[in-house]
Order: C-alpha cells, then sequence, then structure tokens
C-alpha cells in the first residue's frame, strides 16, 4: 500500500515538474494591439563589405529578411540617424516571443560580412 501511494505521489511530482518546464521553455504568442507599432533602432557593422552596396541598403535588406519570421510589417524603408544607425517601425508590434526572434535575427550575420546591433525596442 505504501508503495503505491509513493509511485502515485511520484508520479504527480513528475507530471507538475513536466507541466512547469514545459510552460517555461515554450514559446508562446500573445496578443498584440492591432494599432499598436514597434520602433526598433540599430547600429550597422560591416566586415569587408560587398562592393557596390550601401550600408542603407543592407540594412533595410536585413530588416527585410527578418521581418517574415515575424507576424508584423516594416512600415516604410529604415530611416537614417547618422552614425550607421538607422529606425524602422514595426505594425503592429511583437508580442515578447517574436520581439527575441526579430532582435535574434537582427544581430546575426544574415548578410555576409554585415551584421546589426539592435540598440532599443521601444512599443507605442
Amino acid at each position: 500500500m505504501i508503495r503505491l501511494l509513493a509511485t502515485i505521489v511520484a508520479l504527480v511530482v513528475l507530471t507538475g515538474g513536466v507541466l512547469v518546464l514545459r510552460d517555461a521553455t515554450l514559446s508562446t504568442h500573445g496578443p498584440v494591439p492591432a494599432d499598436s507599432s514597434l520602433v526598433v533602432v540599430v547600429h550597422a557593422r560591416t566586415r569587408g563589405g560587398e562592393a557596390g552596396q550601401t550600408v542603407a541598403e543592407m540594412t533595410e535588406a536585413q530588416l527585410l529578411v527578418c521581418r517574415l519570421e515575424v507576424g508584423s510589417d516594416l512600415e516604410g524603408a529604415p530611416r537614417p540617424l547618422g552614425d550607421d544607425r538607422f529606425e524602422a517601425v514595426l505594425v503592429p508590434a511583437l508580442d515578447d516571443t517574436d520581439r527575441r526572434q526579430f532582435r535574434g535575427c537582427l544581430q546575426d550575420w544574415v548578410i555576409d560580412h554585415f551584421r546589426l546591433d539592435v540598440e532599443s525596442m521601444t512599443q507605442r
């Protein structure tokens, strides 16, 4: 009888632990207001660069590629802020899961010898 009770308690604890781990590690999407937007400021860095491509063109290209991984659209072209910094607006804004996905994509070497560092992501 004690062995059966210990087995049941162990199963309940194990099941509870699996559910807690699943909730902690599962990528879930939350609601985002349709009229919201996300302002992203990035700093472009090149390593050798591609001949004939400007930093603005490569920045726009990487933003467009990474936008394909999330459920928002770019609102126009990225706006230059000077010193290889650019501002882009996504509509609607991104939930936390898409924000992490988008940031990771932007900060990857998607285009050879080119990388974006995300300086800020501000929802408005």
